[in-house]
């Protein structure tokens, strides 16, 4: 497979960054998070079939959904930011 990027950006090829997909987001008092137990629940702002905010080292770089693949859950992009 050939690798689609430009040639003359190959120099940039072992940079790392860090890619975080944002399911969604709560506010919870101290005293709650202190009471969480294994197995409790909590409920985010979004619902499963809304899309998610993919970020590029913490900042907004596409908005995707999620998909299940080979068995584990990823993301697919649906669009740039």
């Amino acid at each position: 497979m050939k690798n689609p990027v430009n040639p003359k950006l190959e120099f940039l090829g072992d940079v790392k960054l860090r890619v975080s997909a944002s399911v969604g987001q709560v506010q919870k008092l101290l005293i709650e998070i202190l009471s969480l137990k294994e197995g409790d629940i909590i409920e985010l702002d979004k619902n499963v079939e809304e899309y998610i905010d993919i970020k590029l080292n913490d900042k907004s770089f596409a908005i995707g959904e999620i998909v299940v693949a080979n068995e584990k859950y990823g993301v697919r992009i649906v669009d740039l930011a």
